[in-house]
Order: C-alpha cells, then structure tokens, then sequence
C-alpha cells in the first residue's frame, strides 16, 4: 500500500504540537488566556516558536517582539520585514525595539556577547511590562542547550550552572528546549515559511559561534559521536539533583543573609549582607552555593575562582579586605558580616569607591529636605513624640539654633555621643558603629553654628540630650529616599 507523504508530513506537525503542548502543561509555562510576548529573530528557531505557539489549543495571546542590536545594519531590515511578514499572516502584533548594544559595553565593561544578552532581555521585559504580559518566550532548543552546558564547563561553573538553561526562570520561559534545530528547520520547510539566517553566527570571536562551529563537531568526530545526547543528559541528571540542592542551600540562605531591597521593584539588591560565622558552619558544597546566589542576585555572574576568593576572604580575610568582581560589585569583610554591593553602581569600575561628592546642605528653618539618595526632615515640637522610629532622634531645641547644616564628617573632627564619657572622633565613632567605609557618606553630621549636635540616623551629641529642663523639642529624622 502506497505511503501518502502528506499524511505523514501533517503527522509529524501534530507529532511535534503535542509534544510541545505537553511540556508547556507538565512545566506549567502557560496559563489559559496569558499574554504572551515572544522574542523573534527571525532566525529559525524563533520563527518556528512563533508558528507553533499560535497553534497550540491553548489559547493565548501573543505579541512578537524583534530586538535590534543595532550591529547589523544593513540585515535588521529584512529581518523585521519577515517577522511583520508572518505576524500579518498570522494576526499577531510585532513590534520593534531598538538595544544599545555598544551602549551596555562601554557603560559595563562587559563583552559583546554579554551586552547583547542583557540590552535584549531588558527590551523584552520592558515589553512585557508595557503589555502587562505574564511571560517571554524565547527559541532555545536542545542544540542551544549542549552549547550552553559545554560553555559553562570551559569558563567553570558550579552545578547550577552546568544543570544549564531552566525552561522556565522568573518571567523567561523556553518551550523549545528539548527540541532539535533541525526538527524546528524541517517545520519551517513543510510549511513553506522563510527565515534568516544572521550572519554573526559565523563569526569567530564570538565563543558560543566556536563551541558550536569547532568544539562540538570536533568532539562528534573524534571522542563522542552522540556528545550533545550526552551533554544533555548530564544536564537533566544534575538538573534534578541541583533541584534537592538549591532546597537545601535557600533556606541556609534564608537564615544567614539580610537582603536591602533596591529602589525599584524587580531590581537588584542594594546589599546583601552575610553572617561569617553561620556561614562558616555551612558545609563548602553550600557555601559555593550560597555565595553563588548572592552574586547572581546581584547580577554578577562568578564563576569556579571568583567563588573560592569569596569563600578564601570569608574564611581567612582582615576586617576590612575586599574583593572587586564583575560590573562593579564589592565584596567587603566588616566585623562578623561580609557585605555584597555596588558603591559605583552597576559599572565596571577599579578602586574603593569612596571619593564621592560630600554631601553639604543649610537648613535654615523646619521642613523636608531631599539630600543625594536620601531625605531629612526636621521638626520644631512643643512636646516629645510617644515613640521614635529607628532614623529619627530628639534633641533639646534650646540646644541648638537655625540656621543648621548637614555635611559630611571631616577628618579628626570630634564630637561626645550621647551617653559616652568623652569625646571622639567621628570616624572612630562610625567605626565602632560597624559602618563599613564605603556606607559612611550616609551618616553626615549635623551642625549649629559650627557644633556637632548629632550624627544623622545613629547618635545625638550629649550635651544636646533631653533633660528635666527641656521646653521644645527638635526632631531629627534622616532615611533613605
């Protein structure tokens, strides 16, 4: 009996849309009626995701979203006029953003490879916000993921990162992660649907483009002839055991660590600050895990070494040491805690960071006060608050006389603190306060008429204290914007 080849071209579609179905139900990727904003290349594997995913029975709606990294010129044209192509055919809205790849470099530092990674995940989230989607989807298949994994190893990772890309991570999700390029090719082909091929794939300096074109056709015909089966499987087996670890290694995290939440919701941290001891007590499998996490939620990516130094400062470091890592993050010892932050920003930058502009502003009477990253409010009152938040103190008004000023300390200069025998130098003071050098500049003095009346948000001076003779009230509060 004669095989009809279109029966079995169409059995092969709905082969592969069930099976695609079935791992976006198992790894729960969508939810009916989601919003969807998809990245589209309009490279195959992206064009191919797009086709598959308005044809999945659940219904969904989709937005396509092309990047331009504005390194390819004069082959973004085409590129988008095929995706808006498809889209038209397809009813689906497509839209262009454009991504400062040169830009991110020269701000961070960082490779291209790397620019581009971050421009384009940061124009598809703020697509995503725009649209009020609930996930981005993006093309990597089974072929991206032997890459990944092979990548990893050669610049040294831990399990995390050789268990390699996660079909769902945050708002990111890949439904085409276990299949073939060639799979996603022949798809494209039975449905007589072009697509582009980008022409810095085959370029050389980029890594991924020789682990994919040098290392693993070398590797096939040499050593391994089924090495992307074999990278694969690795990946699912530390995939699951990386899955027991990470349970044990968040809630070690959870307890030792105390997280200052960015300005912004969905930012990075300000700071994370780790307890040395608790941390010591941790095995080193979590240890690496622990120091792991902080650095990726500071949006540093550490690999093998830059984790043992971290590990090395914890266990051996003087107060005080300090390590520089990727895009400008710190890692300092302070007393019994080891701080995670950015004192530069998000910058790649050498140096400790501590020569910023000083802080001087006059207040000549009550009112609220925007000062750098921070607000100081002073209040004249005819009694004493029930309570004091912890950014606030309270002086005896008679003590002291407008117009004030707020600077920021100057060396050798002394003030008593409230309750101590004596004078002491401001910077002997915030050094007993355990303020690490780099958050200094966000304890100013308070002065009137050329006298310290208080340190903001830590100690009043002494002589300024509320006493049995106190009339008016001077209510200092200084916080974080």
């Amino acid at each position: 009996m004669p095989v009809n080849k279109k029966s079995c071209e169409t059995e092969k579609q709905e082969i592969l849309l069930t099976r695609l179905e079935g791992l976006i139900a198992a790894h729960g990727l969508l939810s009916r009626n989601d919003s969807v904003i998809v990245g589209v290349s309009a490279g195959p594997d992206s064009l191919a995701l797009l086709h598959l995913l308005s044809r999945i029975r659940i219904p969904v709606r989709l937005f396509a979203v092309y990047v331009d990294h504005g390194l390819r010129p004069e082959e973004t044209g085409r590129e988008f006029s095929m995706v808006t192509a498809m889209c038209n055919e397809l009813r689906i809205p497509a839209e262009r953003a454009v991504a400062d790849v040169r830009g991110e470099r020269k701000r961070t530092g960082t490779s291209i490879e790397d620019a581009a990674r971050i421009v384009r995940y940061r124009a598809l989230e703020a697509a995503r916000r725009a649209h009020g989607a609930a996930v981005i989807a993006v093309a990597h298949t089974a072929d991206d993921q032997a890459e990944e994994v092979l990548i990893r190893l050669i610049r040294g990772s831990g399990r995390m990162g050789l268990s390699g890309m996660a079909f769902r991570r945050d708002t990111i999700i890949r439904p085409l992660l276990q299949e073939k390029k060639q799979t996603l090719i022949d798809y494209l082909q039975r449905n007589a649907i072009p697509y582009c091929l980008d022409s810095s794939n085959r370029q050389g300096i980029f890594l991924r483009n020789r682990v994919r074109l040098d290392l693993l056709p070398y590797l096939e015909q040499g050593y391994n002839s089924a090495i992307r089966q074999t990278l694969l499987q690795t990946a699912e087996i530390l995939t699951s055991e990386e899955e027991l670890l990470a349970q044990l290694a968040e809630k070690e995290f959870c307890s030792l660590t105390e997280i200052e939440q960015g300005p912004e919701a969905g930012s990075c941290p300000e700071r994370i600050k780790i307890r040395i001891q608790a941390f010591l007590d941790c095995h080193p499998a979590l240890q690496r895990r622990i120091l792991e996490k902080a650095c990726w939620m500071m949006s540093t990516r550490p690999g093998f070494r830059q984790i043992e130094q971290i590990r090395h400062l914890m266990t051996g470091g003087g107060n005080g040491a300090q390590l520089h890592l990727a895009l400008g993050l710190r890692v300092r010892k302070s007393g019994t805690e080891a701080l995670f932050s950015h004192p530069s920003g998000r910058i790649a930058f050498r140096g400790n960071a501590l020569e910023e502009e000083a802080l001087s502003l006059t207040v000549s009477e009550p009112g609220i006060f925007s000062v750098a990253d921070h607000v100081l409010s002073v209040s004249l009152l005819p009694k004493g608050p029930e309570k004091l938040s912890a950014t606030a103190l309270l002086l005896d008004a008679g003590k002291a006389t407008f117009p004030l000023r707020l600077r920021s300390p100057v060396p050798g200069e002394r003030f008593r603190p409230l309750g101590a025998p004596g004078r002491k130098k401001v910077h002997r003071f915030l050094t007993d306060a355990r303020i690490p050098r780099e958050e200094r500049r966000a304890f100013p003095v308070l002065l009137s008429a050329d006298r310290i009346i208080a340190v903001a948000g830590l100690r009043i001076e002494h002589d300024c204290r509320i006493t049995e003779d106190t009339r008016s009230y001077l209510l200092i509060e200084w916080r974080r914007a």
